[in-house]
């Protein structure tokens, strides 16, 4: 579906409840909405306790990464300095952290519980950093999104052909300004992830997309 936007890897989402020691490990994959190019290899860290460094991936989800303990921060490993401070909810061990760059510095957090029944596959996460309202529609579902705020929408109405008709926007002072109007194709084995953002060139609302298959139970 919107792999058409973007070419991206995409990652299997095999839940990450791994056995050890009879005792269920907790499995966290992260995705940055963007990160810089120096930014270098992150861990995960809380008191003493540190996880092996890995990537920052902005174009699809990292692998299952153990952290130390349920409340830890991403740390920067190279520029020694902590990009977020994370707290996993008491109850699940497969989570989905989505890094937002914040305007103070470093990044703002949203946690969601991989197996959440309220985010299925063919379901999109929508999240506006930019500073205006945005809105669409993907099929006959419609979202309207203010600054700093996040929902899950549930496709519906697609056509006899396999798509959406889709329709992405800006609120502007004068009116609504349309950014895109394509077709998505219906993908009951993916969900995808939708970030509008400030354009640091062009200083326009624009937005990006990341797919993550889901692997078939």
């Amino acid at each position: 579906m919107i792999r058409f936007l973007i070419p991206i890897l995409l990652v299997s989402t095999s839940t990450a409840q791994t056995e050890k020691a009879g005792k269920a490990e907790i499995g966290v994959r992260f995705l940055a909405q963007t990160a810089p190019n120096d930014l270098g290899q992150i861990e995960l860290v809380n008191e003493n306790k540190r996880s092996e460094p890995f990537d920052l991936p902005v174009n699809n989800l990292s692998l299952p990464q153990t952290p130390p303990a349920r409340t830890f921060n991403v740390w920067a490993v190279d520029k020694k300095v902590s990009l977020a401070g994370i707290t996993l909810p008491e109850e699940g061990t497969s989570f989905i952290v989505l890094l937002i760059p914040s305007a103070k510095g470093g990044y703002s957090p949203v946690v969601m519980n991989s197996g959440d029944p309220a985010f299925k596959p063919g379901d999109i996460y929508f999240h506006n950093s930019a500073d205006k309202t945005v809105l669409g529609f993907v099929g006959t579902s419609k979202f309207t999104l203010a600054p700093s705020k996040g929902t899950i929408l549930r496709p519906k109405g697609a056509k006899a052909e396999k798509y959406y008709d889709v329709g992405l926007g800006v609120r502007e002072a004068d009116g609504d300004r349309v950014l895109s109007t394509t077709r998505w194709p219906e993908d009951n084995h993916a969900r995808f992830y939708v970030f509008f953002y400030l354009d640091p060139v062009t200083k326009r609302v624009a937005y990006r997309a990341v797919d993550e298959f889901i692997t078939p139970s």
